[in-house]
């Protein structure tokens, strides 16, 4: 009846001619944008109508009046209001709300935030909020279809609630935002009417403390077919993800879990739960827990390190029962683990894994069954090629869509349709690894660097570059190469490798280039013995001359201090930083561990102090045990003659007579210039007493020679130290001959009577008796 009656209206109406040629007024079509600003310059208004020209100045007035297929653009700056949203869209033609990337938009405040309920195909883009009240920053509930993509969403002090809370949501998706819950009970939670709600790229950030908070959670999942992939989670004291009972078919990948007090990922009686390909490390609890009912449960190809271990700040030490991987009470039985690489590095402890009770692999796969291909090594190297492509949850891509590659330096050791897949969130793209040696000599002050030990990447390498630190480099496909330095000084030597796809690799080590003052050898008075280095003993003083492997350079360090360069080894003598004790030859670098300070003993000796410790090198009379520095005072065994090597074991040719200086009756009298040969008796070592002085150590006794009488009478061997009447100065003469000058009387030694007589410091001046020929 009512469509006759319009349908005849119109008839009549247009027969009569009263519409004919006339028009209707036409429609505005609604805006596609609302505009919302701060401090436009044409100002704002919540009664304007939403343009650019004229924007509303409340995100909230937008929303109000929003409809599906509509954007509001909201720019730029601070906005003390909590949005409701009670407008829906359609896939098609969603309601969006976003900001321009970077822009600032921030919704601040105790009750800041965005509420979604009961409203579908929703976007938000973006947005920040920064909320300190008792709600979340995003509520959201009994909704679908929502997408929320960029952006922060975060709570501060004094907030409890968490951050962004699913209720009822369905079908939705969060993707590259940041979640902050610093003092929220969790980051993201979804409740268990839930599901289908896929969490990307996602990072949640809380506190690592216990004292901070005590029951905090990253994320908490209780509904079921929700995933978290390729995410960050880090801090938060119960656990960085926590799948609840009422979970079901839940995915955990390619996640990044880092420092906190609680566990990495805690599966407590969710069934069917994928925890694939995440690196796990930092946690003073367990890596990964399934505990609880949990069945069919999947722990594959997940990268760990250093959970349980309790050397940091953060961790409540009372608390000794974390491991990498544990699966307890009702799970087990029901859960595989396998593909795994956990490692605790430096924890002696072996039990890292739990089947009910903390034990090792072995162990672990003894009790469950389980982890047959797990790992147990921490090497980044390991994970390559190595993971089970068919484990449930297993990502094709890895974090950051990074496709798999197939290293040919690496054997396929995996499992599944794709053998060369990782383990951990990195599809590892090898660059090649840089491993390089030197060799120093710092009397020719030169360093030759050889990088033949570097690794090729996924390609092999084409060029070596070497940086000396001196603003020198050099490009070659060649791996040693060789410099000079103009000056003493400290400096960064630098290589890289090149790969011929291009990629590279950078290593660094500092090498110091210090000035030599002599080579020396180190005569330990416990035993008379040369010091001398050799890598699998250390140091000991067991050579009978300066051979090469007990000659050092003395080098000034600084500050007052000395270097010891071992000539054989062309490395630094250092206290090894591991015990502070130890002495080894093994640093190319001159830092506190390896400069001393020498002390000039009053008998002649030098004895060498570290100054971290303050104690005194000690050199053992038997040479069974290495040196150290471990003493706390000085005593023969920490007392050494300094010999300068190229005057050690020389023999002394009076030029007047053309014979050997004698330590005659093997040093029980005066020395004199009377032998054909050079033997026992005619051997000496010129030992540096400091001060330009030396003494003459007569080999066949191991006496010092001494000005007898103050000067007054013959030189005689006789002296166990060096005390005054036993030091000289050795002047050295352009025709190649030396001369001595007693300390005690400033009178040279003097082959007396041309040499028929013993020596005696008595010429006034260096005539041709007082002069002497090193042999």
């Amino acid at each position: 009846m009512r469509k006759s009656f319009f349908a005849g209206l119109a008839t009549a109406l247009l027969t009569s001619g009263t519409l004919v040629g006339t028009a209707l007024p036409a429609q505005a079509a609604a805006p596609t944008t609302l505009y919302v600003r701060q401090n436009a310059a044409t100002g704002c208004s919540d009664q304007f109508p939403g343009t650019l020209a004229q924007p509303f100045c409340t995100i909230g007035a937008a929303a109000a009046i929003v409809t599906g297929g509509q954007t509001v653009d909201v720019g730029g700056g601070t906005y003390r209001e909590r949005v409701t949203i009670g407008t829906s869209g359609t896939p098609e033609q969603p309601v969006t709300f976003l900001a321009a990337s970077g822009s600032g938009a921030t919704l601040i405040g105790a009750t800041a935030g965005f509420v979604i309920d009961g409203q579908h195909d929703v976007v938000l883009q973006n947005l920040r909020v920064v909320g300190s009240g008792d709600v979340p920053a995003l509520d959201a509930r009994n909704s679908s279809g929502l997408t929320i993509r960029g952006g922060t969403y975060a709570l501060n002090i004094p907030a409890t609630s968490p951050v962004i809370r699913f209720a009822g949501v369905t079908s939705s998706s969060l993707s590259k935002i940041i979640v902050s819950g610093l003092t929220a009970s969790a980051g993201i939670t979804m409740d268990a009417a839930s599901s289908d709600v896929a969490i990307q790229d996602t990072s949640v950030q809380g506190y690592a403390n216990y004292v901070l908070a005590d029951n905090t959670v990253g994320v908490r999942i209780d509904g079921q077919r929700n995933s978290y992939i390729g995410g960050s989670v880090d801090g938060f004291s119960n656990a960085a993800i926590a799948l609840g009972p009422t979970a079901a078919g839940t995915v955990v990948a390619n996640n990044v879990i880092s420092g906190g007090a609680g566990h990495g990922v805690h599966n407590n009686g969710a069934t069917g739960t994928a925890i694939a390909n995440n690196t796990i490390k930092d946690r003073c609890r367990d890596g990964i827990r399934v505990d609880g009912a949990s069945s069919g449960v999947s722990v594959q190809n997940n990268v760990l390190a250093l959970n349980g271990y309790f050397n940091l700040a953060y961790c409540d030490n009372k608390v000794l029962d974390g491991v990498e991987i544990g699966v307890y009470g009702g799970a087990v039985g029901k859960t595989v683990v396998d593909y795994n690489n956990a490692h605790h590095y430096y924890n002696d402890s072996p039990e890292i894994y739990a089947w009910n009770t903390r034990m090792s692999l072995a162990a672990f796969r003894a009790a469950s069954g389980q982890a047959a291909h797990d790992r147990e090594t921490g090497q980044a190297r390991d994970n390559i090629d190595s993971a089970n492509s068919a484990a449930p949850g297993y990502p094709t891509l890895a974090r950051g869509g990074a496709p798999r590659v197939d290293d040919p330096g690496v054997p396929n050791t995996g499992a599944g349709p794709i053998t060369y897949a990782d383990r951990g969130t990195i599809e590892a793209v090898r660059s090649p690894e840089v491993r390089f040696d030197v060799a120093m000599s710092i009397q020719a002050r030169s360093v030759t660097v050889d990088a033949s030990a570097s690794l090729p990447g996924l390609n092999p390498i084409a060029s070596y570059q070497f940086s000396f630190g001196d603003g020198s480099s050099v490009t070659q496909t060649s791996p040693i190469a060789s410099h000079t330095y103009a000056n003493p000084g400290s400096y960064r030597i630098a290589v890289t490798v090149t790969g011929t796809d291009g990629r590279s690799g950078t290593y660094g080590r500092q090498i110091s280039m210090l000035r030599p003052t002599g080579t020396v050898g180190l005569r330990a008075l416990s035993n008379r013995r040369y010091v001398s280095y050799e890598k699998s003993y250390g140091l000991r003083p067991n050579q009978a001359e300066p051979s090469t492997i007990a000659q050092f350079d003395l080098a000034d360090a600084g500050n007052g201090r000395v270097a010891l360069f071992s000539r054989a080894v062309g490395r630094y003598v250092a206290v090894a930083e591991s015990d502070l004790v130890t002495l080894t030859a093994d640093s190319v670098f001159v830092d506190v561990h390896e400069s001393f300070k020498l002390v000039r003993n009053s008998d002649g000796t030098i004895s060498l102090q570290s100054p971290i410790t303050s104690k005194y090198v000690t050199a053992d009379v038997n040479s069974a045990v290495p040196m150290s520095a471990s003493m706390s005072t000085i005593g023969t065994w920490e007392k050494f003659l300094l010999v300068v090597v190229p005057d050690a074991n020389r023999s002394l040719k009076a030029k007047v007579n053309g014979r050997f200086v004698s330590a005659d009756g093997a040093g029980a009298k005066p020395l004199i210039a009377s032998a054909a040969t050079a033997s026992t008796w005619e051997r000496f070592d010129v030992v540096d007493l400091g001060n330009g002085q030396v003494g003459l150590l007569a080999r066949v006794n191991n006496h010092f020679v001494s000005a007898d009488g103050a000067g007054a009478k013959p030189l005689i061997a006789n002296a166990p130290t060096a005390s005054t009447w036993e030091r000289f100065t050795m002047i050295r003469s352009s025709d190649g001959t030396v001369s001595f000058k007693a300390a005690i009387n400033n009178k040279y030694v003097s082959a007396d009577g041309a040499g028929s007589k013993p020596l005696i410091a008595s010429g006034p001046v260096v005539s041709s008796w007082e002069r002497f020929t090193l042999g």
